[in-house]
């Protein structure tokens, strides 16, 4: 496997070979991609700028059998928080990269022209995109199978990252070839922006260079894992993430009318139940894998009621942060809002949040779907109304002069309210990614050892442990380009080093392993730290302390001193 570092303004490319001996081999994924930035991007630099550089890394299990190992992890600087980033994404391109032998690429530099980049069987080359400027995503993926072939691999972006919106995120192609897979938290979409590369095509190849040391017994440890999952995870396939619509609402952490609330009257009517039944109504699809080596299979196809396509797919975070968090509650508007978020290229999570303090200003009647619709349509043209909204919740707020904003370190918080999901609130505010929920998901249930106590879910007991524990194996998993669907678990970190050991020839053990983990959010740390992102600044707003969400009577209860001492026992070398 190698990395290939491309200037994108000189086209200079040097190629790095990941042999034993380098101190990247055992990195893939954000491990590899957050190593790279904080060995080689200035922390005080411009996140736009020509110093910051974007990073598209393969895990280091993409392209074997392993279960859900087909992700790629987007790194960078982020234009949202000032600090590192990594978003993470399925699709097709993830696998085909890696078929090259590729484990990353780092664009570096900046462009003067909008181009594409081509890789094929002769190597990498530059093409002009003059002539797609401005194009939506799915406009743009049409003409490229039609110029390259209907199985290429892309990464793209829309119109929001070629004007630089610091929401902007960076698509890729689904399986039925739709760009429905974003990238899209923390801006990454302006960062390849400000590169001015406007799409990444991946030519298939015929036979995969990625080298398997044991097949036989990668295939003996990933096979019944497979299995299990396919087996637990069936509720999944059956709704989708947006199952958790009526869960979370019945918990009372639901984040409702810009966090207002927790509970949403009309949580049925945007719930997994309900877009089950217009899929299947509809003839749309259920049980869509994200990327070919998905198993649990939680994605859709939504039409609309004439059959034609609207979405794939509609998820959870979609749905909270345009649903409930806006008041709308008709799921064909909030897969319209899906569509053009997907189709302009914009972090769907980040512009509901942004909608939501809107609406609570009062600039926007709560529910108006109508209006939402229309700044979408400004985002894409790149209007100063579009500028307002795409830039992020707390542009948005500087710019009315608001101050009741849901994020942390610059970045929106995604759908589970802080005060009842307590653990979630702790990653939130103590993750080096902003308010990212997919770096540490401490979702109802979920716990990050068998053989550990972590508490009732509103109680602070044990929630620390918690959201340091799934921070590590999370960051684990993101390196081997896995789904974190799979399980972030002490348990399942046995199943992943088994993986790595019959595909490298290696002896790992699973504490080695963890080590790997901890050392990952210990580069990002220092990072951050560099960049002026310090750990006095893990916290949340302070709304969260003082208000009650309702109907729980719940607030945020961990102290700011707690939060600024998480990480004190990161002391892994």
């Amino acid at each position: 496997m190698k990395i290939i570092r491309i200037n994108v303004g000189t086209e200079e490319l040097r190629y790095e070979d990941l042999v034993e001996e380098s101190k990247y081999f055992l990195l893939g994924g954000r491990g590899l991609s957050s190593h790279i930035i904080h060995d080689e991007v200035p922390p005080l630099c411009d996140p736009l700028g020509e110093e910051n550089k974007l990073i598209l890394a393969t895990g280091l299990l993409t392209g074997s059998p392993f279960p859900c190992s087909g992700r790629t992890s987007v790194g960078g600087k982020s234009p949202l928080t000032n600090g590192i980033k990594e978003a993470n994404v399925g699709g097709r391109p993830s696998i085909m990269l890696a078929s090259y032998g590729i484990r990353a690429l780092v664009l570096d530099g900046k462009s003067g022209a909008l181009k594409f980049i081509i890789i094929d069987n002769d190597g990498i080359k530059f093409e002009c995109a003059n002539n797609y400027e401005g194009y939506g995503n799915y406009k743009l993926h049409n003409d490229l199978y039609k110029k390259y072939g209907e199985k290429i691999g892309i990464y793209s972006i829309g119109p929001a990252g070629e004007h630089l919106m610091k929401a902007a995120s960076v698509a890729t192609n689904d399986i039925e070839g739709y760009p429905s897979r974003h990238a899209a938290r923390g801006g990454l979409g302006a960062v390849m922006g400000s590169k001015r590369i406007k799409a990444i095509i991946i030519v298939p190849l015929k036979s995969s260079k990625v080298q398997i040391a044991n097949l036989k017994k990668l295939r003996e440890v990933s096979k019944p894992f497979a299995k299990d999952l396919a087996e637990s995870k069936k509720n999944f396939s059956i709704y989708g993430t947006p199952n958790m619509v009526r869960a979370m609402s019945a918990y009372g952490g639901l984040p409702t009318k810009n966090f207002r609330m927790g509970s949403y009257d009309n949580a049925t009517d945007i719930s997994g139940e309900r877009l089950h039944e217009l899929v299947t109504a509809r003839n749309g699809r259920k049980r869509v894998p994200c990327s070919p080596t998905c198993v649990i299979k939680c994605s859709n196809i939504f039409l609309d009621e004439n059959g034609n396509h609207v979405t794939s797919s509609l998820e959870y975070e979609t749905i909270f942060a345009n649903g409930s968090n806006l008041c709308i509650h008709n799921l064909d508007d909030i897969a319209k809002i899906d569509h053009l978020c997907d189709d302009g290229g914009i972090d769907t999570i980040e512009f509901g949040v942004t909608m939501g303090v809107a609406m609570e200003a009062g600039k926007i009647q709560w529910g108006d779907t109508q209006k939402v619709f229309e700044i979408l349509e400004e985002i894409k043209k790149g209007s100063d109304v579009g500028k307002q909204f795409g830039n992020g919740v707390c542009h948005l707020g500087r710019e009315i002069g608001f101050n009741r904003i849901p994020h942390v370190k610059g970045q929106g918080i995604s759908g589970y309210d802080p005060r009842v999901f307590k653990a979630m609130g702790v990653t939130y505010a103590t993750t080096p990614m902003g308010a990212d929920h997919t770096s540490g998901a401490a979702i109802a249930g979920r716990v990050a050892s068998q053989r550990k106590d972590y508490g009732e879910l509103t109680e602070n007991k044990g929630k620390l442990d918690l959201s340091y524990e799934l921070q590590i194996y999370t960051a684990i998993l993101d390196s081997m380009g896995c789904c974190y669907f799979i399980g972030p678990s002490y348990e399942n970190m046995e199943i992943v080093k088994d993986s790595i050991n019959a595909m490298y020839d290696l002896k790992l053990t699973r504490e080695e392993l963890i080590k790997i983990g901890q050392r990952i959010i210990k580069v990002e740390l220092e990072f951050n730290s560099k960049a002026g992102i310090l750990q006095n600044e893990n916290d949340l707003p302070k709304f969260f302390r003082i208000e009650s969400s309702e109907p729980t009577g719940l607030k945020f209860t961990f102290t700011k001193e707690q939060l600024n001492q998480f990480w004190n026992k990161l002391k892994v070398r």
